[in-house]
């Protein structure tokens, strides 16, 4: 390494892959300092941010894998497992960003399992606890979590869901039944949760579909109850908001789902006949750039195990999720939790992408890895 000058050295090492960059930094103690070299730390980041991005699976097994991007293959073959480290068990993987994944899980800490909220990076390490609100104050709950980033304020936050559920004698049973909520936040850096008011009557107990703009974004059953329509979060100034939906009377009577397609949000679901449609809205927030960018029938993938009905009509009413797009133009999407299909649009050539390793039903989150640390992160905000 002291052959080359660092410039050149970092440049180098900015453009390999983040398994080789941690192998490299297990060498050697320079090794270690190289790689927590800032400069090195913002080359890796700005070289990431305009590949393909890699894949995290939330498994059926309660366990995270790594798919990278292994470039011109699109994916490398074999997805790697991450080692429990701090936590005893996994219940959920909430979301990641910037290369940090916020999961719920159990630590380990001796004869008992502490409940919590962990953001970290599953390369470096250096998680930060969030602990809920204690249980004794929502009492017979279900809740869901949502994590995002705002570019502007910097701010990494965590939202929660919290629904009462009260027990409600009905034709002589008794029943229990979902009725106030609760919206909290909860900002990287601080150490309180905080409720928010004004919360959409229909917001379900689901967790946020896509970050976009440094909002998260819901598709919610509308006030009238005939349609769906798309509901913001804003992590900046923290209000909801109501987000023009396609103009599609067929996607928006029906179920459809939220991703993220070059930066924007988009929309996919049944169309008008039994085509999948592919909305993009090119303009944040303006209702007449929403585009139909892709209408396929989808392609059965061979060998697709199902959950449920895995009949050619039971699949047909399947609406797969898109991942993201790929610098070669095509469509990354995932079947029935089971399957990923890599979707040309120019060729109209849907391909099954076979991974060794992958668990066999699992959630995939796309994943832009980092060599920032959530412990760092949150150090630097509150030095701000």
């Amino acid at each position: 390494m002291d052959l080359l000058p660092l410039d050149i050295l970092i440049a180098i090492l900015s453009r390999l892959p983040i398994t080789s960059l941690i192998q490299f930094k297990r060498t050697s103690r320079a090794g270690r300092d190289l790689i927590a070299d800032p400069h090195l730390i913002q080359a890796f980041h700005n070289w990431v941010s305009d590949s393909n991005p890699c894949l995290i699976f939330f498994g059926d097994d309660s366990q995270l894998y790594f798919l990278g991007c292994d470039y011109p293959k699109i994916y490398s073959r074999t997805a790697i497992r991450f080692e429990p480290t701090f936590y005893s068990s996994l219940s959920d993987m909430v979301g990641c960003c910037n290369g940090l994944l916020c999961v719920s899980c159990h630590l380990n800490s001796g004869e008992s399992a502490i409940r919590s909220l962990e953001i970290y990076n599953p390369f470096v390490g250096d998680p930060v606890a969030i602990r809920p609100e204690p249980a004794n104050r929502f009492s017979n709950l279900r809740e869901v979590f949502g994590f995002g980033f705002h570019p502007i304020t910097r701010e990494y936050k965590v939202v929660r869901i919290v629904y009462y559920a009260k027990l409600l004698k009905l034709e002589g049973r008794a029943k229990c039944r979902l009725t106030e909520k609760a919206f909290q936040v909860f900002t990287l850096g601080t150490g309180e949760w905080r409720d928010k008011e004004n919360i959409p009557k229909r917001l379900g107990l689901r967790p946020p579909e896509a970050l976009v703009e440094g909002s998260l974004h819901w598709v919610v059953v509308a006030d009238e109850g005939f349609y769906y329509s798309i509901v913001s979060f804003q992590l900046a100034d923290e209000l909801f908001e109501e987000i023009p939906h396609p103009p599609c009377q067929s996607l928006v009577s029906s179920r459809y789902s939220l991703s993220v397609l070059s930066g924007c949000l988009s929309a996919a679901g049944l169309g008008e006949t039994v085509q999948f449609d592919f909305w993009v809205m090119k303009e944040y927030k303006v209702e007449d750039s929403w585009k139909k960018e892709y209408s396929f029938v989808p392609n059965i993938p061979l060998g697709l195990t199902m959950k449920g009905d895995s009949s050619a009509s039971g699949f047909m009413n399947r609406v797969p999720r898109v991942l993201c797009d790929l610098k070669n133009g095509e469509i990354l999407l995932q079947y029935d939790e089971s399957a990923l299909v890599s979707y040309d649009p120019i060729g109209n050539i849907f391909k099954t992408l076979e991974i060794n390793g992958q668990p066999s039903f699992f959630q995939a989150f796309p994943f832009l890895p980092s060599l920032f640390s959530a412990k760092a992160t949150m150090d630097l905000q509150l030095s701000s």
